[in-house]
């Protein structure tokens, strides 16, 4: 017998809900809900949890987005249920084509590998040449099935790879070794939950960009100024810590002075060297890039940008999917803050 936890909500917040909860349960099964009264249509999300890992009502409410759901509008219970677990929960699980990315569970052949085919789902053009991308996706975290996963992988790629990368809260490790293999290095990856540490060490380990990537357990504040200088930072999580971080990144260093961009191979050494050295270095400063997801398009979207403009960082290009934008964040120098003064006719001469 298999355990299945079932979170009855509204449907409207399914699809934000089923995201948000996949990154802590792994993949859901949809079930058309009771009525919980009134004319709303609610649905129930079907999770078969990992001995232990099964949260209550409370923490399955808290990791979802502030104001999102009425907590009177949400029902949890856990079942007894006879299923094939192994075979339907791999069935969720199929290579996810993003750019030149490939992701896909290891029990999927490589491309062009005997029995291997093209992807079923793609976000972006094909290439001749995927680079491959190994997750397992069982301990639920990032599989790149999330529309947020897709889209900070899309907006990596479109830059050329140059470079340190940090990748904060990284999860599964996705988008660590994504940036390793596309050329990107080095590339410092850190979280504070014990279990997305474990698979994204089993994760580098498999991909071979150990090399590389380097796992950290630290949260933002543990997390060095001079880890942030100079570099792309990637950060698929929510509104509060995403905000969390452009403060710190804002404060550590500012926009560069009058469009000097720091010397990327000099932070990538001092990026390289052993992480005590790196925590005292000189070389502090604003990233080079910043690609940020895990936010609600519309009124969390607009409040990221009120953020990022007090940290001194402008928006770049956007990605939508369903509810989701990831965003383009870059420094804004005094040359162009005066640029835009001056447009705007707000120079005071």
């Amino acid at each position: 017998m298999d355990r299945a936890l079932r979170v009855t909500l509204p449907e409207s917040l399914s699809e934000v809900a089923g995201a948000v909860l996949m990154d802590l349960l792994g993949p859901f099964e949809v079930e058309d809900g009771p009525a919980l009264g009134g004319a709303k249509r609610y649905v129930t999300l079907v999770f078969f949890p990992t001995a232990g890992t099964a949260p209550d009502k409370e923490e399955l409410l808290a990791a979802l987005p502030p104001g999102s759901v009425d907590p009177e509008d949400v029902a949890v219970d856990m079942r007894e249920v006879s299923r094939d677990w192994v075979e339907g929960w791999r069935d969720h699980f199929r290579p996810v084509e993003i750019g030149r990315v490939r992701v896909r569970p290891p029990w999927e052949p490589a491309a062009g590998a005997p029995g291997g085919c093209a992807a079923p789902h793609s976000a972006g053009p094909r290439h001749a040449t995927p680079v491959d991308v190994v997750i397992n996706p069982g301990l639920g975290f990032g599989t790149g099935l999330h529309p947020t996963t897709r889209g900070t992988l899309q907006l990596l790629q479109l830059r050329k790879p140059q470079g340190p990368v940090v990748d904060a809260g990284t999860g599964s490790g996705i988008l660590a070794i994504a940036a390793a293999k596309l050329g990107w290095c080095p590339v410092e990856a850190f979280d504070n939950d014990p279990l997305a540490l474990i698979s994204a060490r089993e994760n580098v380990e498999a991909n071979g960009v150990q090399g590389v990537v380097r796992i950290h357990e630290t949260d933002l504040t543990g997390a060095p100024d001079a880890w942030f200088a100079g570099t792309t930072v990637l950060a698929n999580m929510t509104l509060e810590p995403v905000g969390a971080l452009l403060r710190k990144v804002g404060s550590a260093g500012g926009a560069a002075p009058d469009g000097v961009v720091p010397d990327v191979a000099a932070v990538a050494g001092v990026v390289a060297a052993d992480t005590t050295a790196v925590a005292g270095a000189a070389a502090a400063g604003p990233p080079h890039r910043l690609v940020v997801s895990g936010i609600l398009a519309g009124t969390q979207e607009c409040r990221l940008l009120e953020v990022a403009r007090d940290c001194g960082l402008a928006p770049g290009r956007r990605l939508y999917e369903a509810e989701w934008v990831s965003l383009e964040l870059l420094p804004v120098t005094s040359r162009r803050k005066r640029a835009v003064r001056l447009s705007t006719g707000t120079s005071k001469g």
